[in-house]
């Protein structure tokens, strides 16, 4: 005489065999907020050509005549955020795929592009 296996055990046990599948969160990691230079002046400018500036917010990144927002997140934790950003600025639109990543205790970030058009890889400093 066969067991029937209960229901409920043979639905856990289904569900342990299927990868579980997580809704990243939209938002930018609190380690990367705040203000980015490319070089000391663009912290420093009261003049409005800080053109290497980059500010990130929970939501979106701030260039000087663009800005991005996250589209989709493929990866992220509180020092790496690799995802699609959605771009405007100057009347057009464009998405971009970019990793960003936090180095020396919070100091450095760096900003790496892929893609046909993608910038080589851009070193951020932290503004004081």
């Amino acid at each position: 005489m066969k067991r029937a296996i209960p229901l409920l055990l043979l639905a856990v046990l289904v569900s342990a065999c299927i990868p579980e599948t997580r809704t990243l969160s939209k938002t930018v990691p609190e380690s990367m907020q705040g203000r980015w230079g490319l070089v000391p002046a663009d912290c420093t400018s009261t003049a409005g050509d800080n053109k290497g500036l980059m500010t990130v917010s929970a939501d979106s990144l701030r260039f000087y005549e663009s800005t991005a927002e996250i589209a989709e997140v493929r990866e992220r934790t509180e020092t790496r955020l690799d995802a699609a950003f959605s771009f405007s600025g100057e009347g057009m639109v464009w998405t971009r795929d970019m990793v960003l990543t936090v180095k020396d205790s919070g100091n450095t970030l760096i900003r790496e592009e892929s893609g046909p058009q993608a910038l080589q890889p851009l070193t951020y400093a932290r503004c004081g």
